[in-house]
């Protein structure tokens, strides 16, 4: 039997191949793959232990892979069931900053904002744990989309964040949380003001959409046939 030594040694040396072949989205044998252990993330589960698992498999931003990941999960709920850190909100931001509005798969969108959402449910301890930016709220509101009402599945959870960190510092005198808390309510309340749009608020370059690659890999016909074929079978039962 391979020592725990060999075994580490082994995945070292072929990590690139193991990388592509849980994470890759370049080829249709890249993403039947990545599908396969977004499944078996899935039936898993997430934990303390895991979630770094979950977040580079949002990463990908492969709708054939995410919804493999989720299932019938609401994307929201997935990182809550982990205590938030600093990493993981940083990322979050990183991950909103990376996308131009539309260019986001919806579930991917929804997942990074529960992420945020959980974190800022009381915006001081959010806080305490990642300092907010007036760029992270640009990035953040960038996704409100004004041709939709209030209770768009996307709208709503972004106006709820927004509300949370207008309540930033109210019973403090720190200047600092006084500037994101006001930055915040301001673009919330460019959504809702017919007179006013969310240009003036965020710059303009932050508000250009980009529509999702229409050339995005898919998994082989077989493959998708397969899958049917599963999800049929599982519906049944």
């Amino acid at each position: 039997m391979n020592s725990k030594r060999d075994i580490n040694r082994l995945i070292s040396n072929n990590r690139k191949v193991i990388m592509d072949g849980i994470f890759g989205i370049q080829t249709p044998v890249q993403v039947e793959l990545s599908i396969s252990f977004a499944r078996y993330m899935n039936h898993v589960g997430i934990n303390k232990y895991n979630y770094l698992f979950f977040l580079h498999i949002i990463e990908t931003n492969n709708k054939w892979v995410i919804d493999a990941l989720f299932g019938n999960m609401d994307p929201r709920l997935l990182f809550t069931f982990i205590k938030t850190n600093a990493y993981l909100i940083r990322r979050a931001f990183q991950l909103l900053s990376y996308w131009h509005p539309e260019q986001i798969y919806p579930k991917v969108l929804l997942a990074v904002l529960g992420i945020i959402e959980y974190s800022y449910h009381k915006s001081d301890d959010g806080y305490r744990i990642y300092k907010l930016e007036i760029t992270d709220l640009n990035n953040l509101g960038k996704f409100l989309n004004e041709d939709k009402d209030q209770y768009d599945e996307i709208n709503a959870p972004l106006l709820n964040i927004l509300d949370r960190i207008t309540g930033l510092g109210e019973y403090q005198n720190d200047v600092r949380k006084s500037i994101i808390a006001k930055h915040a309510f301001h673009i919330r309340i460019a959504f809702f003001d017919h007179k006013k749009s969310l240009l003036d608020t965020i710059p303009q370059v932050l508000l250009v959409k980009i529509p999702r690659e229409e050339r995005e890999v898919k998994p082989s016909k077989l493959y998708m046939s397969y899958l049917n074929k599963m999800s049929h079978k599982n519906n049944e039962g």
